[in-house]
This record gives structure tokens, sequence and C-alpha cells, in this order.
């Protein structure tokens, strides 16, 4: 399979010239897809007969996913057809698109090797990154630039050379130039000496022609529609060099002093002027104006209006967001003791990352922050491209931090830029010094969820040696939650529990770790879930899958029942039973002491539990161990419908329907997750309770407290 692009100045007739390019290959017997790069959509309309195709973003946008049954279309001669598309005229970022439809099409598993052929068909310019991929590697093996011999069709054709040579390393990509006459004056020789310049060939100059418009009207190619003229043999000979070419080159533009001077010798037939024209003088005016000040008048309408506040609608079919890609990926990364992150970001996310991680209590926090730097992205980043800036910064942490990995995060804006940041990370890479790149891109990444399974994965595909062989009664925790405030409470309990049965933790992936750490994963074979969840489920089963490492399935160890449980399936695997006997059976005599000084003050009353869908049965079990009857759970939804970011209360939630609850069961007392005002005494449980054995005991000997206090305080009676 060969891969073409075909570049050149807007409106200068890629679309036309391409399509009969492919035409005349498809004639050869060659399968060929053609990929429209242009927001137009309009690059394989002759080869389609005139028939609009679906584009991939206008699928994506209006259903939110891509088939290529739709967005794939046969034309002529079986040419396979596909359109990028773009957002409206004066909105989005149409080169995004073209990153996202290549991406979409890998993902929905095109097979370009079934072709002997795929084209792109490129917008004009080399105006920004996006429109750029497909000069990179991986793309077009070769690139043709079509121009005519116009002023401003040469200066698209020289900046796409630059462009070209900036994402050429090693081989060539410039397969020559395709000339598409305007009929001006000596526009063949402009071409020829174009070509030579910039260290090409030109291997066909297309004649202006009132058949290409004809044809166009019938919404044929020229191989179609006249196939038997001068026109139609061009197009074939343009069709056999592409077949036949092989040796294409690295280009060599013209700087912009240099292509003045082209222009002038060549365009011109002269040479440029050294001192800049002569401005006509203006008459003299003896009368000044009466306003000598830059006053504005107060009559004045003002040209720039004060902007509205535009409150942005939420996406339907989207599940809560709890923060963005980028956010969640330093959650990660900054548990890492020995390395550096660098945010390719505005200043702001990289501050509001480092705040939402400060929050911890510094006793629970113990890493010495910041392990985090931003490249400052300025408007400028956005305009240009950032590589530079993002290279710059890479060299100052280098300098800075030589023997520490570097992981660059990425933001939403910095997808939206397309930097070619893993060419520049192979640049700088060194086996002393690793740069790993963790393409989150903010929230086009996904949310805090996806950026933490991202980082995750990367990170073990990087560092975790896999030669590694497992040793015996040691152990992996995975997925502890890093921003809970019972974080480190719970791995202390964890720790407890694994020291008495004699197994040792190997790694903790990840947090509060070290390099060599993850590098000795597999040290252990036994990955151990410390939380639960679709994020952790993804995470073991990549783990077991591409380490050979096992996940032992356990009970979040809340409550004495199932810590006991999530005790005993751990000392199984390890053939520990006998010492996890011994320490369930003595913290139970302590438990069950403790259960029966409480029952007095909770044996034979009465218990409503208003619940948020969280874990219960610790709350349940302790419950029903004191002699409480729960007549009633009470359970609202804590994820968000569709139509919403943020989770709306179930109709069941409501203050009437709590208290018809209320009125129907006659409680003692109302549990609850969220703050309630009932008629009766309420006390809020935790709805992420630390672990451990005790956990129910220590509520009940909290709530016994709160429920001696009177429910209806005495200063209400001070006037009676």
């Amino acid at each position: 399979m060969k891969s073409i692009a075909f570049y050149g100045k807007g409106g200068i007739g890629k679309s036309t010239t391409i399509s009969n390019v492919i035409a005349a290959l498809s004639l050869k017997g060659k399968k060929i897809l053609q990929i429209g790069c242009d927001p137009k959509h309009d690059s394989t309309r002759l080869l389609l007969g005139g028939f609009t195709q679906t584009t991939v973003l206008e699928q994506l946008n209006r259903t939110g996913t891509v088939s290529l049954d739709t967005v794939m279309l046969t034309g002529y001669n079986q040419v396979k057809c596909i359109e990028a598309g773009g957002p409206e005229p004066g909105v989005g970022c149409a080169g995004r698109g073209i990153i996202q439809t290549l991406q979409l099409l890998k993902d929905q598993g095109l097979d370009t090797n079934q072709f002997d052929y795929v084209f792109f068909d490129v917008l004009g310019d080399v105006v920004c990154g996006g429109f750029a991929v497909p000069m990179r590697d991986g793309y077009a093996d070769e690139i043709y630039i079509v121009s005519s011999g116009e002023i401003a069709s040469i200066y698209a054709a020289n900046n796409i050379a630059k462009g070209l040579q900036r994402f050429t390393s090693t081989h060539g990509k410039l397969g020559g130039i395709i000339g598409n006459q305007r009929g001006t004056n000596n526009e063949l020789q402009v071409l020829e000496e174009f070509a030579k310049k910039i260290g090409t060939q030109l291997i066909a100059a297309i004649p202006r022609s009132e058949l290409i418009p004809q044809a166009e009207l019938n919404s044929k190619t020229i191989m179609e529609f006249a196939p038997n003229t001068e026109l139609a043999h061009i197009y074939s000979e343009i069709a056999n060099h592409i077949e036949q070419h092989s040796n294409p080159v690295i280009p060599t533009p013209l700087s912009d002093t240099e292509l003045e001077a082209f222009i002038y010798e060549f365009c011109y037939n002269t040479k440029p002027q050294t001192t800049p024209p002569q401005l006509p003088k203006t008459p003299q005016n003896n009368n000044p104006p009466k306003q000598t000040t830059n006053q504005i008048p107060t009559n004045s309408k003002n040209i720039i209006p004060n902007k509205p506040n535009i409150q942005t609608p939420t996406p339907k079919e989207r599940i809560p967001i709890y923060g963005c890609s980028l956010t969640g990926a330093y959650n990660i990364i900054n548990q890492i003791q020995d390395a550096t992150a660098l945010m390719d970001s505005p200043q702001g996310c990289a501050y509001i990352s480092y705040c939402i991680h400060q929050k911890a209590p510094p006793d629970l926090y113990p890493l010495d922050l910041p392990n985090l730097l931003c490249t400052n992205m300025q408007e400028t980043d956005v305009i240009f491209g950032g590589t530079k800036n993002i290279e710059d910064t890479l060299i100052y942490i280098k300098t800075k931090f030589p023997t520490q990995p570097i992981f660059l995060i990425t933001s939403c804006t910095a997808g939206l830029i397309g930097d070619d940041i893993n060419s520049l990370i192979s640049k700088l890479n060194t086996d002393n010094q690793k740069i790993l790149h963790i393409p989150s891109d903010g929230v086009m990444g996904g949310d805090f969820y996806s950026g933490m399974l991202t980082a995750c994965q990367l990170i073990a595909e990087q560092f975790i040696d896999k030669t590694i062989n497992p040793t015996n009664d040691t152990i992996n925790l995975i997925s502890e939650q890093n921003l809970a405030t019972t974080a480190n409470p719970n791995f202390q309990t964890i720790q407890h529990i694994l020291t008495a049965l004699g197994i040792k933790i190997n790694c903790r992936y990840i947090r509060q770790t070290t390099i060599d750490q993850i590098k000795n994963f597999k040290k252990a074979k036994i990955n151990l879930p410390v939380a639960n969840g679709p994020t952790t489920d993804a995470l073991c089963a990549f783990l077991d899958k591409n380490f050979g490492t096992q996940t032992l399935q356990t009970p979040v160890p809340i409550g004495f029942e199932q810590t006991a449980e999530f005790t005993r399936i751990i000392a199984q695997q390890f053939g520990k039973e006998a010492l996890a006997e011994k320490l369930i059976t003595e913290t139970q005599t302590n438990y069950k002491k403790e259960i029966e000084q409480l029952k007095p003050h909770f044996t034979g009353k009465k218990a409503l539990i208003n619940s948020n869908g969280a874990n219960i049965e610790w709350l349940h079990s302790t419950l029903t161990a004191l002699e409480v009857e729960v007549k009633h759970i009470n359970a609202f939804n804590i994820f968000a419908p569709e139509e919403r970011a943020l989770p709306k209360p179930e109709a069941n939630y409501t203050t009437d329907y709590i208290e018809e609850a209320i009125s129907l069961n006659h409680p003692d007392f109302v549990l609850s997750a969220r703050p309630l005002i009932t008629t009766v005494p309420c006390v809020s449980f935790p709805v992420l309770p630390p672990y451990g054995f005790n956990i129910g005991l220590d509520y009940a000997k909290a709530l016994c407290l709160k429920l001696k206090i009177p429910f209806i305080e005495g200063w209400r009676y001070d006037d009676e």
C-alpha cells in the first residue's frame, strides 16, 4: 500500500486534479481509497457523480459514533471515498477535525492495507498542525503540491515545502510539483524554475481548458467525461509517474528574501526595489481639527460590545464528569516520588490541578511538592504551535532534574494545536532519562478517571520489567484512592492485615511509590484492588493481560463481615488460612464484647436508612448486631441522568417522601447519607467509610453519643 497526499493553495484545483489521477489509476485495476481533508467536503464529489456524502465529523457530531459503512462510499470504478468534514465556518478548529478523523478511522478498524493506494486531499496552505498531519510519519509516503504560476500559489507551495521539511526527518516525501495552469505570463518556466529551486521536479503541466468545468458541471472526471482527450492523457501520465516514482526528496524551501527575489525575476521579469517607494505627499491642512485629544465623543457607538454571559449547554448521554483527563493523569503521576510532571497547558490548568492535590492534610500527603511544572501556554503557542516552548521547558527540566523521568501531560488546548510531541520526545529522549507523553488532552481525552487509566497503562508499558519472576508472599496494591482523606488510614489497615498474614507489599500502583518499585511490579504475582469500580476493573484486566499477573477479587473491607471475608480470601490464595482465622477470632472477641456493651442503648429501636446507593452492608450488619430493626431503606441514584452533568435527586428523595416513610414506619432515628431535616433525630453516615473490622463499631459508639443529645433544644422552651 502506498499513501499519497495532495497539497496546494485553496481553489487551485487540488480536488479536480486528485480525482482525475485517482480515476486514471483505477482504470489500471488499482484499489484506491480517497480521504478528503477539507471542511468543504467536496473532494470526492466527481468520483461520486455529484453526490455529497456524510462526513466523518458530521456523523460523529450527530450520533456520537462513526461507522465505516456510513462514511465510506463506493464511487467511480470502485474507488472508496471518505470525507473528513469539519465544523461550521467561523467556529471550532478544522485542523483538529483532521486529527480526530484519522484517529477515528483507525479506531474503527479501517484496514488501509487492502488498498493499493490511499490518497489524502488536504486543504490549502499548511495553516495549522491538524492539516499537517498527513505530512507526518505514518500517514503519507509521498506529497505532491498542486500549483499554478500565480504569485499567491507559489507562496503557498513554498510554505507547504517548509512544513514538509519540518516533518521529514529521515527520508524524503516530496514527489514533485503538479502544475495546474491559469494562463499567466511565463507560467511553465515559473513552475519549472520553482520546482528546481526547492529541490524537486515539475512532473506535469495541466493546461487551462474548458473541458474541466464542463466535466465538473456533469459531476464527472475528465477520465469519464472525455477519456480520449489530451487532458485525459496528461492525468494518466501523472498516474504513471506516481505508480513508478520511488525517490521522493526532502524539499529545500526558499527563505522569504529568496522567494521575493524569485517572484520578481520570473513572475515580474524585473529585480526587487532596494528602497521603498515614496508615497505621494498629503496636502498640508492649515486648519487643524478642533478636537486634539483622543477622547471618544459621548454620543459615539461602542464598536466593541460587551460579551454576553453565555452558559455552555451540557451534551446529552454523558456520564457525570468529576474532572478532566489532565487532572486525572496528574493524580497518578504526582504519586511517583522520583518523577517530574510537565503540563503542556495554560498556567491555570496546572494551578487548579496543583490546588486539588494540595487539599489533603499535610500529614496525609508526605510528598515534596511541587513536582509539577507548566509550559505556561500562551496565545502565540495556540496560533503558531507550541513545539519550541515545550522543547525549551523540557531542556530546562532535564538540566534541573537530570536523573528523574519526565511525564509530559497535554491539556485540551495542546490537543487542539496538533504539535508533533512524539517526534520532539524522540529527539530529547535518552537512556538515562526517559520522557513519556501522557496524551490526556484535557476534556477531549475524557473525564478524571480516563486520565487516571491512561496514565497507569502508559506507565506500566514504559517501566514494568516483564523479565522479573514473582517471589513468594508478596502482593501489589491497585487503585488506592489518592484524593480521599481516608487513603492513608485505609492503607494502614490493609498493611496491618497483610502483615498479620505474613504477606509483604511489593508495589502500590500508583500511590507514594518510585520508578524502581514500578519496574519491580512483577515481583508480586497477585494484584489486590483496594477500591472497586469500572476504572479499577479496566486497569486490573490490562495488567493481567499484558504482564501475566492475577487479580484477586475481594469485597471492599468495610465492617466486620466484609473485612473478615476479605482476609480469608487473601489468606486462601497464599495458604495462610490458620493465620487469618487467628486474626479474625482475636478481633471478633473484642468486637462482640463492645457490641454487647452498646446493645442496651439500641435494642428494640427502629431505624430508617436514607442511602445514596453506596455500600451500606457494614451499616446494616452493625444495626442488626445491635438488635435495631431497620424498617425501611430509601436509596436514591448518585449517577447523573444522560442529559445532566451533575446528579439530580430522584422523586423519592423529596422531603415529603421521607416524612411519609417516617409516618408509616415510626422510626426512632434516621441515618442518612445526605443532610435531612426530619421530625425525628437524623444522623449522617459516611459515604466512603474507612476500611477495617471496627468501622461499624466505631460508628455505633459515635451514634450512641449523638442520640443522647436532646432532639429539640431546651432554649426553645425558655419563654414557657
